[in-house]
């Protein structure tokens, strides 16, 4: 019992490995799968999703960025505007006119947000200044007040500037007398030099109150988060409202998150990032640029002035499509993991079956190999028999052929040495002349009789030999067959009327292939042979026809006639060897045999026959197929 279970044990052991492997041949694809689509699709879910926010994002900064180009430039504008009045006024050190003042005062009110109106002259000393506060009158500010802010950067840096320059400085708190104002006031200062006949007389400095643009930047769109950052990395406007000003109110440095935004921002004009888990769209902001594009601007300086333009989601503001399309892929990548168990558990239930189905196929392919190869020793055997029998014919045709030639010399020679002993004999017993002349024609006609008998051994032997071409002196070359078809046959160059037989040719000019001229000129040769002997009765006019065209990546050439023609029986037989209807006219019935072995063997083509009933039609035609380039190998 034990020497009949163990081999089972074994024999199930390895049906279980086989089985492992096969599984894993259907699981792998479905965990490769799953493992990679179902992250990928997780991934773009969450893209796709996010790209709504992120156009969200990026509207509420074109938004912010429209306003304040459109409120700055209006800024620039008018401080240029203002300097082209005050250039008109004459000498800084004239004193100042009652319309001075009231011009002033007056551009001072023509906007709730200019915090103060001011002249300074070449000194940096205010000569004029209108503050403009609390939503009241504008106030001019009596001359003991004024101050000297020669050494403030706006003034340095806008009287360096040529007619109609522009200067804008950095958004920043408010100081006077050196302390930040309180409560905290933004401002923008925009400047622009005083020329009066080409002479500097001082510059103009409109200080912007930026409470109310930031106000309405901060409330755009409640779904996003809208921040101001200075290039120094510092919040203008940030997340937490005590970080604002910071480098004013006493923090010199920034935080770690602070400086990650700036590097991240600072790479372009506007782009998408990523910085501590969130997603960020950003846009930086150059106060003026519209002007000095526009070209209202000579030249503009405004170191620092730029501000990045940053957006992120607004806390709260959750995509419930990102999570919903996340969990329907979760439920799908859950239904089709059962599904691939399932199946792997059916395939795992049918292997032992399928195991043993394959055992009892392999058993009946080991016997169908076993016949098979019977089989092939049994055609070999036949295919040695068929060659040997073939070859059997041909000699007994060959030893047929030269056999009637062969015996006609015999007989010839047989007679001749006969007639030479009677000559002998009368020799000897007396000559007579009737006896020597009658021997001289008798031997005349022997030698002639024997010569034919010669000549046809030897015609034969030549014709045997075309029967397997010497494929070493082949040579294959370029020809065009319009020129190369008349010089195959002198018949074809210089064609002979005179018995009613005609001839026609159709050979495109431009037609060229590369092929073996010898051999394809021996079978035109053959071909007009067969025609002329066979074709047609005699005494009866005839036309034999070439034509050649181009077939794809062949060229068809077509030889016929339109003689008797060749009977069903004869046709099937016509290219075996020996075969002729015309034998007694001389034909030994390898032509035929020799134009099917050259095409077939030598010019790698086909050749047809075709010769419709005589009821019907009349004529033979032969159709050609060959290579526009002949197979190389027929030359080795």
């Amino acid at each position: 019992m034990i020497q009949r279970t163990e081999p089972r044990i074994f024999s199930s052991f390895r049906t279980a490995y086989r089985h492992r492997k096969r599984l894993a041949l259907f699981v792998i694809p479905w965990v490769v799968g799953l493992g990679l689509g179902v992250p990928l699709l997780w991934h773009q879910i969450g893209v796709n999703a996010r790209e709504p926010q992120i156009r969200n994002r990026e509207e509420t900064l074109s938004q912010a960025y429209d306003i304040l180009g459109r409120t700055l430039d209006r800024l620039g504008r008018d401080a240029l505007f203002l300097a082209d009045l005050q250039s008109r006024f004459g000498e800084p050190s004239a004193p100042l006119t009652p319309m001075s003042v009231e011009i002033f005062q007056s551009f001072a009110a023509s906007s709730p947000d200019y915090d103060q109106v001011r002249w300074l002259d070449t000194e940096g000393n205010e000569r004029l200044r209108v503050n403009h506060r609390g939503g009241g009158e504008p106030v001019v500010v009596a001359e003991e007040q004024l101050q000297n802010k020669a050494d403030r950067p706006y003034f340095r840096d806008t009287a360096a500037l040529p007619l109609n320059g522009l200067y804008f400085s950095a958004l920043d708190l408010n100081i006077e007398n050196g302390v930040v104002e309180v409560p905290h006031l933004p401002t923008l200062r925009v400047a622009s030099p005083v020329f009066h006949n080409g002479i500097k007389q001082g510059i103009i400095v409109i200080n912007y109150r930026g409470t109310r643009l930031l106000e309405r930047l901060k409330r755009l769109d409640m779904s996003v988060d809208l921040y101001l950052m200075n290039q120094a990395g510092y919040w203008v406007q940030g997340p937490d409202p005590k970080a604002n000003w910071a480098w004013q109110l006493g923090a010199p440095t920034q935080d770690p998150a602070q400086a990650d935004l700036l590097q991240a921002a600072s790479k372009g004009g506007r782009g998408l990032f990523n910085s501590g888990g969130e997603d960020w769209s950003y846009r930086r902001f150059d106060p003026g640029a519209g002007l000095l594009t526009s070209g209202e601007v000579a030249e503009m300086r405004a170191p620092g002035a730029s501000l990045y333009l940053l957006a992120r989601d607004a806390a709260g503001a959750t995509d419930s499509q990102e999570t919903r399309g996340k969990l329907i892929l979760g439920l799908v990548a859950a239904v089709l993991a059962a599904v691939a168990l399932a199946v792997t558990g059916r395939l795992a239930n049918g292997m032992e079956a399928e195991a043993e189905w394959a055992r009892q196929m392999e058993e009946a392919n080991r016997t169908l190999r076993e016949t098979n190869e019977k089989l092939g020793v049994t055609q070999r055997e036949l295919a040695r028999a068929e060659r040997l029998s073939s070859l059997g014919l041909m000699v007994a045709g060959v030893a047929h052929e030269m056999n009637t030639p062969l015996g006609s010399a015999a007989l010839v020679l047989s007679k001749a040495a006969n007639d030479l002993r009677l000559f002998k004999e009368k020799v000897t017993t007396g000559l007579r002349r009737s006896d020597l002349d009658l021997y001289i024609a008798d031997s005349d006609v022997s030698l002639d009789m024997v010569r034919d008998a010669i000549h046809r051994c030897t015609a034969l032997v030549q014709r045997f030999k075309q029967v397997a071409v010497d494929r070493a002196t082949l040579e294959r070359r370029d020809i065009n067959l319009a020129a190369f078809i008349p010089d195959a046959d002198p018949r074809l160059r210089k064609w002979d009327a005179s018995a009613g037989i005609s001839l026609t040719m159709d050979v495109p000019d431009a037609l060229t292939i590369t092929t073996y001229p010898g051999p394809f000129a021996q079978v035109l040769s053959n071909l007009v042979n067969n025609s002329l002997l066979h074709a047609f009765e005699a005494g009866k006019p005839g036309m034999i026809t070439i034509n050649a065209r181009r077939s794809g990546d062949q060229v068809l050439i077509e030889f016929a006639d339109d003689g008797r023609g060749i009977s069903g029986t004869d046709i099937e037989k016509i290219f075996e060897p020996f075969f002729s209807t015309a034998r007694h006219s001389g034909g030994t019935g390898l032509g035929l045999h020799i134009v099917h072995q050259i095409v077939t063997e030598v010019l790698g083509g086909t050749i047809n026959v075709e010769s419709p009933p005589r009821d019907r039609a009349r004529g033979t035609r032969f159709i050609i197929r060959l290579p526009r380039t002949a197979p190389a190998q027929a030359e080795t």
